[in-house]
């Protein structure tokens, strides 16, 4: 379970894909900004290029023009390297690259954050991808140590991380295999796990508290939403409405 001081400054909210809705998602851009509003648990998302270059993207697809798209996993980084992220985000942000999770790192190192790290692989990938994570994340460290708390939804991924990293908090994002199956992923031992708002209840929270297992409740965007959150007792939220639920929202 996450002590209440292994979030940053005790902070409970962490801010979503960066910058939430403020600023282009998953961009160095982005968590400046979080940073700026006083955020230090910062979540992103990863995925591996198909040359093993890990880079803040969400969703598995790159839109090359309107028309065409291509796989993260079935592209050299070379390839998008210098695609504009920002460019729907605003002037300020137009030219705002494809971030590394090495220049996402050090970013962090530089601005006090403590990343919340999401690994996201592709099939063949589940392995490699937390691999090359941690070895990113030692060599980044040895001038500055990072406490990232590193989640996921695939098993074979945390258990890999388990086995190579066993000091690294470890997160698992919900599903209903964790009724179906629990031993399985009792194994893994995680410490919290992230859930969608309309999935919680104060019974499953309180079935996860006794199993020592810390709730991060997901998918808070209003002040609504944070408060219903709140009342069944969550240990934190991520929000990607960063400038209306602040890092000491509760």
């Amino acid at each position: 379970m996450l002590k209440k001081e292994s979030f940053v400054g005790r902070q409970r909210v962490f801010s979503h894909r960066t910058g939430g809705f403020l600023a282009p998602e998953n961009s160095l851009a982005g968590l400046k900004h979080a940073r700026n509003l006083g955020f230090q648990n910062i979540q992103f998302d990863v995925r591996l290029t198909a040359d093993g270059v890990p880079i803040l993207k969400s969703d598995e697809s790159i839109h090359t023009t309107e028309t065409s798209s291509i796989l993260v996993s079935e592209v050299f980084f070379d390839q998008i390297n210098g695609l504009d992220i920002g460019i729907d985000y605003g002037n300020e942000y137009i030219g705002e690259k494809l971030p590394t999770l090495y220049q996402a790192f050090s970013a962090c190192t530089e601005l006090a954050i403590r990343p919340i790290v999401e690994l996201k692989p592709s099939i063949g990938q589940e392995r490699s991808i937390a691999e090359i994570s941690i070895d990113i994340l030692n060599r980044v460290g040895q001038d500055k140590l990072l406490f990232p708390l590193v989640i996921s939804e695939n098993v074979s991924t945390l258990a890999t991380l388990m086995n190579i990293a066993p000091e690294i908090s470890r997160g698992l994002i919900w599903n209903n295999n964790l009724i179906d199956e629990p031993d399985d992923h009792e194994a893994l031992k995680f410490q919290c796990v992230m859930i969608p708002l309309q999935l919680i209840s104060s019974q499953l929270i309180e079935a996860l508290h006794r199993k020592q297992h810390s709730v991060v409740a997901t998918n808070i965007n209003d002040s609504v939403d944070a408060i219903t959150a709140v009342e069944h007792k969550i240990d934190a939220l991520v929000t990607g409405q960063i400038d209306s639920i602040g890092p000491y929202f509760f």
